[in-house]
């Protein structure tokens, strides 16, 4: 006995859309997960490199002829 085209056409959409649905959203939410650990600082490390300067600060320093990098 061979399926009908229609039970094809029915059954395929009710298969394949709900896996692409959930597939989406596993996407969106780890792209959302990524996009908010890229705005994370952390304080330390950047009070850090603020206190070091860098190379834009150290041209400047050596133009104005002071040796220490106030931030």
């Amino acid at each position: 006995m061979q399926m009908p085209f229609e039970f094809y056409v029915l059954i395929i959409p009710f298969c394949v859309i709900p896996v692409f649905l959930v597939s989406l959203d596993y996407l969106n939410r780890s792209a959302d997960i990524k996009r908010k650990n890229y705005n994370v600082i952390d304080f330390d490390k950047f009070v850090k490199r603020k206190e070091e300067g860098d190379a834009v600060d150290h041209d400047i320093a050596k133009l104005l002829d002071i040796d220490k990098i106030a931030a």
